[in-house]
């Protein structure tokens, strides 16, 4: 069922972050395989269900890249904002208005490969002495929502992995289908990386878009994406993305 990106296979995508007409302020967190960054440009899977979205209603807003919290802040706080791909749950829903899911998976704890621990419960993942996290991070909102006090909060989720493989933590919540991805891009070996029996639960990554924008237009998106998924097109960038 689950798919692992093939870099290889896959039809890269390049867009520039060029400046241009556009309604939204439309801000990509670098989070592979779903957004990829380098010297300007974006590709991954959300940047092509995106451009693919946009095409549909007319809108020329460029990609641009940001770092998470400043993405995080501004999308709450200044008009015409957009954000993806950001993680939708409880503790966001009132903060943005959504459009997705884009892309979805399922949260595992994962402990330094040879590491004696056993975690098989959320109990037992509650004992340890340290979580990693990123400050503010789906991780962090989800885990501390949940009433885990042993995290350990940092400014990346690179961070996070080179603390675990430094056994400086113990462990550190992580997507099934995104993890190998995230550790490559922080120049660390996958499998130092070994995932535990205790899945946290499923989460789904969302396009967000500022409050003030109108429900008229989110539906507008909505309906683009729900039309591309029923198409065909959404599932062609799927599997053109991650192969068996």
């Amino acid at each position: 069922m689950y798919r692992i990106f093939a870099l290889g296979v896959c039809l890269t995508l390049f867009l520039p972050v060029a400046v241009f007409g556009g309604d939204f302020n439309m801000q990509a967190i670098v989070y592979p395989p779903l957004v990829y960054a380098d010297e300007g440009r974006l590709w991954g899977v959300a940047p092509e269900v995106i451009l693919e979205i946009q095409k549909a209603v007319g809108d020329d807003s460029p990609l641009r890249e940001t770092p998470w919290l400043r993405g995080y802040e501004q999308t709450q706080k200044l008009s015409g904002q957009a954000l993806f791909a950001i993680v939708r749950i409880p503790e966001r829903e009132k903060l943005f208005k959504w459009v997705g899911p884009i892309f979805g998976e399922g949260d595992y704890f994962f402990k330094h490969r040879g590491s004696p621990l056993r975690i098989e419960t959320l109990d037992d993942a509650r004992e340890v002495l340290r979580i990693a996290v990123r400050k503010d991070g789906y991780t962090h909102q989800a885990l501390a929502a949940r009433g885990f006090t042993n995290l350990d909060v940092g400014p990346t989720y690179e961070s996070s992995y080179r603390k675990l493989v430094q056994d400086r933590v113990d462990l550190v919540l992580m997507g099934e289908r995104t993890y190998y991805y995230m550790v490559r891009q922080a120049g660390l070996d996958p499998a130092e990386f070994e995932r535990t029996d205790c899945k946290f639960g499923d989460s789904a990554a969302w396009l967000a878009f500022s409050l003030d924008v109108p429900d008229e237009t989110v539906r507008k998106w909505q309906d683009a994406l729900d039309a591309l998924k029923e198409s065909g097109v959404y599932q062609d960038i799927m599997e053109r993305n991650f192969t068996p």
